[in-house]
């Protein structure tokens, strides 16, 4: 199981939150002429891998966009870092005692999150991941699909008139591209795919459901987004998802799970004192509820 997956599951904890995408293990340990200098600061290297580190420290919004795109931001804030820090570090700062608090609190942090991923990781193994599978798709409900083309217009004239297209012969697809208002489907000739009803809006739904694979409406279907004609290409009972495509999201379930658990167990083992934010004792009642916790 890869540490991204691993480390994702800490985010599941307040006290150890970590981001999901963490650099790859092998990137730290690689060797040189795979972890290229990709800038030079004062004759000081930052390599490739030195970059990866920095990525796991970004925000969740960060982390969702292609590597290739926030790479130039941040291999700048490296580089302004690195030349304010020789400035901080000429006057003697990392001597002092705010900044030494502040490093000790990030290497608790940091040896946390290790723990963690060197406790779960060797748990979350492929048999596990098929059985909570296995658990899932046994619980799965099948239920009605229907896969449907339409084309959206304004006015109900016309959506009459490419009815009208329709019935002496027109290519529905072709239509759909050229005519529908609803420009994402129109792309793919007013293909929706397969959709359960509830996916759609009531109008929308309880039509395509009535009809028949083949059939085409024979009147508009007006929505609060317009006027729909409908051609209905398919339908089927709904089937839980293949394994490969909901692993990774099985395996941070499991790892979140897991996280919890033991973090819950070392809690329980250790002398746990909480007071007010003013230091002073919480209510009896409070520390109860805590207690329960």
């Amino acid at each position: 199981m890869s540490k991204k997956i691993l480390l994702a599951t800490v985010a599941l904890l307040g006290t150890l939150a970590m981001p999901a995408w963490a650099a790859d293990a092998a990137t730290a340990s690689a060797p040189k002429s795979e972890d290229p200098v990709v800038a030079r600061v004062n004759g000081e290297e930052i390599h490739r891998s030195d970059v990866m580190r920095e990525l796991q420290m970004a925000g969740p919004q960060m982390q969702q966009l292609p590597p290739q795109m926030i790479y130039p931001q941040i291999l700048q804030k490296m580089i302004a870092t690195k030349v304010v820090a020789e400035k901080g570090y000429a006057e003697g700062l990392q001597d002092d005692k705010e900044v030494k608090q502040r490093v000790k609190d990030l290497e608790a942090q940091v040896v946390a999150e290790s723990y963690i991923h060197k406790q779960i990781e060797p748990k979350i193994t492929d048999a596990k991941i098929k059985e909570r599978y296995d658990q899932l798709a046994a619980k799965f409900k099948p239920q009605d699909e229907v896969r449907a083309r339409h084309i959206l217009v304004k006015t109900e004239a016309e959506a009459d008139a490419i009815i009208k297209q329709l019935k002496g012969g027109a290519d529905f697809a072709k239509l759909a591209e050229e005519k529908s208002k609803d420009t994402g489907s129109a792309k793919q000739g007013g293909d929706l795919g397969y959709f359960v009803h509830d996916a759609m809006v009531k109008n929308f739904a309880d039509a395509a459901f009535a009809m028949k694979v083949g059939e085409i409406s024979d009147k508009p279907v007006k929505t609060e987004f317009g006027y729909h004609i409908i051609k209905v290409e398919g339908k089927r009972k709904s089937s839980p998802p293949p394994l490969a495509e909901v692993k990774e999201q099985i395996a941070n379930q499991l790892g979140q799970e897991l996280t919890n658990d033991e973090v819950k167990s070392l809690e329980a083992k250790a002398k746990v004192e909480k007071f007010n934010i003013d230091g002073s004792p919480l209510p009896a009642a409070d520390e109860k509820k805590e207690e329960k916790k």
